[in-house]
């Protein structure tokens, strides 16, 4: 993999790309690749974890489009959206995307600061969630409103956020299992700093079970961040109520996670990351203690090395995990 990124980032290649490209200014192709290799108690193996192929382009200078594919592990669409920018405060996308649930699950692979998501954003933001149905990558299908309110320092930055959209509530790539429909709304304030920003999301929503068409799934998240070129602090938790046969089971979590590049000269940059993450349901918690490196040796190759600390209570079970990836974006 690291001797196709080195070709990739041949400029003599480069250069015969770009001349020869013939897209139009509207059609822009790229993606990335992730190889993984994890070591634990339960499995030693490589595997291709993402292969994701995409199209994005601005039709006008108010409407764009993206299309997203996944290939690894079988071919499925995961983004495919429009978003109509009518002016700063008001904006509309429709299709299937993200939900605006959590603060974490809205950045995009490259730029996430360990290899996996922390489990309550795993499990209660649709990516690995309990509900049936195709609930992976933290996508729905539906539409939604979004803008940027009251600015601050002169326009540069806004001092609220809003998104309130209107989903399925199925997953990506499926049709709505009721007739209701689920409400994910989220709101970003900063306090007067560009740098920090605070945040609550929630989900008011129903699904089918297998007695009740309209068992509720109700979520609801709230936390921070602090960013600046160097620092990355976050810190979210996130609760879900989700019914099940007439009875409601409660599942939350917790995550605090911390990553600081180090002051190089050149474009080389590396930065030690450190995350406490908990996950509790139904009287048992999941205790995870990881620490990493995140590098990017160039601008289209990121390596990243991790080592997990598994605990279980009351179990007491100690798991020890240790995962490394190269991605290649293009």
């Amino acid at each position: 993999m690291i001797i196709v990124a080195a070709g990739l980032l041949c400029p003599g290649r480069a250069r015969a790309q770009q001349n020869m490209s013939k897209t139009p200014a509207y059609l822009t192709i790229g993606g990335f690749i992730d190889g993984q290799y994890t070591r634990d108690a339960d499995q030693n193996t490589f595997f291709i974890r993402r292969a994701r192929l995409s199209v994005t382009g601005d039709v006008t200078e108010h409407l764009e489009y993206k299309l997203q594919t996944e290939m690894a592990g079988g071919v499925r669409m995961i983004d495919a959206f429009v978003k109509c920018q009518f002016c700063d405060w008001l904006n509309l996308e429709l299709g299937q995307f993200k939900t605006p649930f959590t603060l974490e699950s809205q950045y995009i692979l490259l730029n996430k600061e360990g290899i996996d998501y922390a489990q309550a954003i795993s499990r209660l933001s649709g990516y690995n969630d309990p509900l049936p149905g195709n609930r992976t990558n933290g996508r729905d299908i539906g539409m939604m409103v979004y803008g940027n309110l009251l600015s601050c320092d002169g326009g540069t930055y806004p001092l609220l956020k809003y998104h309130v959209g209107v989903f399925n509530g199925s997953g990506i790539n499926r049709k709505d299992d009721n007739l209701s429909k689920d409400i994910i709304a989220r709101i970003d304030i900063h306090p007067l700093m560009r740098n920090l920003v605070l945040s609550a999301s929630l989900i008011r929503g129903t699904y089918a079970d297998a007695v009740n068409p309209d068992a509720a799934n109700h979520r609801y998240s709230f936390g921070g961040e602090y960013k600046d070129k160097a620092l990355t602090l976050r810190s979210e938790y996130v609760r879900a109520d989700i019914e099940a046969g007439g009875a409601v089971t409660s599942t939350d979590g917790f995550y605090v996670v911390a990553g600081w590049w180090l002051p190089f000269e050149s474009s080389f940059r590396l930065r030690p990351v450190l995350r406490y993450d908990r996950l509790n349901t139904a009287g048992d918690s999941s205790v995870l203690y990881m620490t990493g490196l995140d590098c990017w040796p160039w601008s289209h190759l990121r390596l990243q090395a991790g080592y997990t600390l598994c605990t279980e209570v009351p179990a007491a079970a100690r798991r020890h995990m240790f995962q490394a990836m190269a991605s290649v974006k293009f």
